[in-house]
């Protein structure tokens, strides 16, 4: 049976600025509880809550912030002109690691999994799996070291494993998820009708879930080089091939079911409070890169209506994405020509000329290129520019290096003694597959913000 721990904390908290903007998504059909037990929730109620949690942590404040960081966005007033110069403290993620753990984070997806192993529904046990994954990777990615294998022990002060621990515990979920996914037995039953994404396709599911071993992977490979290289670029070859394949919010029109930067910037929001960067606007004006306009309104300030439009089916998960660290992979275990290859179909892809380049230019080429098809894409750009400095862009602040984590919660750390004070050990300013880059990787120039 499941023990939650942190019960007072995290059952108060709930976390609404993740799952309560999204209540719409819940009602209808066989979403609706049995009303004859009102107080029990299906696995598919639950799936389609832990669906809309993780959109949330791919693309509401996490996103917002970490974009900042990246340099994509900038902060135009208030906190966020303060959080874009590096002045933060344990209430910048707004409840997001107890997200992990409370309402549609780790607790459902332990009742999820319970109901349907019970009935042995491996279809649906293998994609709360993947959603798993999906979700303490990207705590790991934000926060470093998690409570994850004590997470649901009942213990008071649960243990933190290691960042890279989590990872790999991430590696074996999601691996998990494929095998379960591929069951053949009568029983299987994937969730056609409450999966708001692909629509019960297992097909999509695993591919989605190879992509993600292969974000994580390369977000590892900072510390451990050619081998997450190499696994990484094993991943890709099963991930997401087609723009049909990207995994989206499925957001609409409708009141609580709009996109989150719509909602933030839109008519009840707060516009003015994020803006884009000079910098990004710069770089694609350079290149001459049409995505200016496809990404932003003529102004340059907020995002172009195509973008700002309450039905945006954002992307968090993409071909693009899964072609270019493909193109990386192999530039890193040796195969310049599959690099230039899986280059050139990301940019065939967006109707671009074939680039001609080699050696550390193909690199920097690719690395650029990921940085811009990145732009919304979670906390891709954030990452991808910890772990290779590229493209080597300034800090906001002279003399100051970009964060490359978040704080812990505030409840979480006043509940569980082993979380040490903001700003000090593992709770400081790095994570531990994220030590300080002296060189960037695409020029070989110093590297100025990490």
């Amino acid at each position: 049976m499941i023990k939650i721990r942190y019960l007072a904390p995290v059952a108060a908290i709930l976390v609404a600025s993740v799952t309560a903007c999204k209540t719409d998504f819940l009602t209808g059909g066989d979403l609706s509880t049995d009303p004859n037990r009102p107080t029990t929730a299906t696995a598919t109620q639950l799936f389609q809550g832990i669906q809309t949690n993780i959109w949330a942590f791919f693309g509401s404040d996490p996103a917002r912030v970490t974009g900042m960081w990246a340099r994509e966005f900038a902060g135009g007033q208030n906190q966020y002109q303060s959080i874009y110069n590096y002045q933060y403290d344990e209430g910048i993620q707004s409840g997001f690691n107890s997200g992990l753990y409370a309402a549609g984070g780790l607790v459902d997806i332990a009742r999820a999994k319970d109901i349907v192993t019970a009935s042995q529904n491996f279809a649906l046990l293998g994609i709360l799996q993947v959603q798993e994954g999906m979700l303490m990777g990207t705590g790991a990615d934000l926060f470093g070291d998690l409570v994850y294998s004590q997470a649901l022990s009942g213990k008071p002060n649960p243990t933190l494993d290691p960042q890279l621990n989590v990872y790999d515990s991430v590696q074996k979920v999601l691996s998990a998820g494929i095998a379960n996914m591929a069951s053949t037995a009568a029983t299987s039953s994937p969730p056609s009708n409450s999966d708001l994404d692909y629509g019960g396709d297992l097909a999509k599911w695993t591919a989605l879930a190879h992509t993600m071993k292969a974000r994580f992977f390369m977000h590892t490979a900072e510390v451990r080089g050619a081998a997450a290289y190499t696994a990484a670029l094993a991943e890709v070859q099963l991930g997401i091939k087609a723009n049909s394949g990207n995994y989206v919010g499925a957001f609409t029109a409708n009141s609580s079911e709009q996109n989150f930067y719509y909602q933030f910037d839109g008519p009840a929001g707060r516009k003015g409070y994020l803006v884009a960067d000079p910098q990004f606007v710069a770089l694609l004006q350079s290149r001459n890169d049409p995505r200016l306009d496809e990404y932003f309104e003529p102004t340059r300030t907020f995002l172009s209506a195509a973008r700002e439009d309450p039905a945006f089916q954002q992307p968090y998960v993409t071909y693009d994405e899964n072609t270019l660290i493909w193109a990386e992979a192999a530039f890193r275990t040796g195969n310049q020509g599959v690099a230039l290859q899986k280059l050139n179909e990301e940019r065939a892809n967006h109707g671009f000329t074939a680039e001609v380049v080699a050696g550390q230019a193909l690199l920097n080429e690719i690395l650029t290129e990921k940085y811009i098809a990145d732009f919304q894409l979670g906390h891709e750009a954030w990452n991808d520019y910890k772990r290779t400095c590229t493209p080597n862009f300034a800090p906001t602040v002279a003399g100051k290096k970009m964060p490359g984590r978040m704080y812990y919660d505030t409840n979480e750390r006043l509940t569980n003694t082993n979380i040490p004070p903001a700003g000090q050990g593992f709770n400081g300013s790095r994570n531990a597959n994220d030590p300080p880059n002296t060189t960037s990787d695409g020029t070989g120039a110093a590297c100025q913000a990490g």
